[in-house]
């Protein structure tokens, strides 16, 4: 099952982490740090009242689980080297009261590694014999799935721009929708047969069924992560499916025009009414529309032999 991805840059990713941490301990209990000046620390975000210190860090995506997971633990370690050499400063700041917890907040937590890097470097807080850490002290990471599901929403709603990263669909993925899916890749080659000649024909369905496949795996990234935005990009797509139900299709003289026009009409509508959705992501759920209607019989091509 393809799996979309979250992409950040860094600034994003603060923003909606500090977003989340005041969801959790309230706007008046977190304080953030600049690194702008003489560095962070070792920390971005900390909260005096629950004795905690956050770091913010999001890698570059698409990535695979092990570099995803060594990038984390390399970037605990830094962090955590830094929070030792300041430990003194990093005190003054929690008012003499030890921090209880230290936690990098990523968007992305799957491996349990990291949660081994973890237990290491909390063993290395705990020996390190700091006036600044509690000696129970607990290193961690956590991602959006740590905090409620309406407080993840209302952190994504801010952004001024979202973008996902979805996969191509391996062939393995690809064989099994289209074993249980007969009806509808017949559907598809029917109509695409109006597209494409004879010896590209096969090229283009299955084109046709990796958009379908990415267009739906971006929608439920969405209806997961961020479900206003998701509402807004399926009104779009249920008024344009609606339209083409009851007027037909946009008027072409061959299939790859009405193709071309619709796919424009739907990009546009997507973009008016949820205009933080990346372009790139726009454009693929578009695709991925215009390939489900054609599979589902709402659009067809039928002045074109």
């Amino acid at each position: 099952m393809l799996s979309a991805v979250q992409v950040w840059n860094p600034d994003d990713w603060e923003l909606f982490a500090l977003s989340l941490l005041q969801g959790r301990h309230g706007p008046l209990h977190v304080q953030k740090i600049p690194a702008a000046h003489k560095g962070d620390y070792g920390i971005d975000c900390y909260c005096t009242k629950d004795c905690v210190a956050y770091q913010c860090y999001a890698v570059d995506e698409p990535i695979d689980i092990a570099t995803r997971a060594d990038r984390q633990k390399k970037k605990i370690t830094i962090d955590l080297r830094k929070l030792l050499t300041n430990h003194i400063e990093v005190a003054k700041m929690f008012h003499g009261v030890p921090i209880r917890h230290w936690v990098l907040i990523a968007p992305l937590h799957d491996s349990k590694e990291v949660n081994l890097h973890c237990a290491k470097k909390t063993k290395d807080l705990r020996t390190a014999g700091c006036v600044a850490f509690d000696p129970a002290i607990e290193v961690m990471i956590q991602d959006p799935s740590a905090f409620p599901t309406d407080a993840v929403a209302i952190g994504m709603s801010a952004l001024s721009k979202v973008t996902l990263s979805i996969p191509v669909p391996s062939q393995t993925e690809l064989a099994t929708w289209v074993a249980g899916s007969s009806d509808l890749l017949a559907n598809a080659t029917q109509k695409l047969r109006k597209r494409a000649a004879a010896d590209q024909l096969d090229d283009v369905v299955a084109e046709a069924v990796r958009s379908f496949l990415q267009g739906n795996a971006l929608l439920d990234a969405l209806r997961s992560g961020s479900p206003d935005l998701h509402e807004k990009v399926m009104s779009a797509i249920r008024s344009r499916a609606r339209r083409l139900q009851f007027a037909g299709p946009q008027p072409g003289d061959s299939a790859g025009e009405i193709l071309n026009a619709e796919l424009d009409a739907l990009i546009t509508a997507m973009q008016t009414a949820a205009p933080s959705l990346s372009t790139e992501n726009a454009e693929q759920i578009a695709y991925g529309s215009i390939c489900e209607w054609i599979m589902r019989c709402p659009l067809d091509f039928p002045n074109v032999q």
